[in-house]
């Protein structure tokens, strides 16, 4: 059985989710909170730019080569392990310039874990202001 443990939110008094941090309805509002942030993201003309791109054939057929060329996730690479590559990366993200997004030199295979938490550690330094440097 799982210990659990009172809801992390100052002054509530209820026990947490199971394998949570908030109580049943404090974890409903970060969800809430979470889909609102993520939605008003998507709106930005960085992203609607962005979603224009990656729906050109020049993507589709340039991200099926590079795959065939580079079948192997590189992250898991330096770490000695060999897993397939799903994803096309953006070395630097290009936040919507045309330009960076069709250099193939800014370009790296992943898989998609290794994708999910390199883009997740950009939007969250991002958000902190601290640009795209990781």
């Amino acid at each position: 059985m799982a210990i659990r443990k009172v809801c992390c939110r100052p002054g509530c008094d209820d026990l947490a989710v199971e394998g949570g941090a908030h109580c049943p309805m404090h974890e409903e509002r970060r969800k809430e909170k979470l889909a609102e942030r993520r939605a008003k993201a998507k709106l930005g003309e960085a992203a609607q730019t962005g979603i224009q791109l990656y729906a050109t054939p020049a993507w589709k057929a340039g991200r099926r080569v590079f795959l065939t060329r580079n079948p192997l996730c590189v992250d898991c690479g330096e770490l000695g392990l060999v897993v397939a590559a799903t994803e096309v990366d953006h070395i630097e993200p290009h936040r919507g310039d045309r330009e960076l997004f069709f250099d193939r030199t800014n370009w790296q295979a992943l898989c998609k874990p290794c994708h999910s938490r390199k883009t997740a550690r950009e939007v969250l330094a991002n958000s902190r202001g601290g640009g795209s440097k990781i």
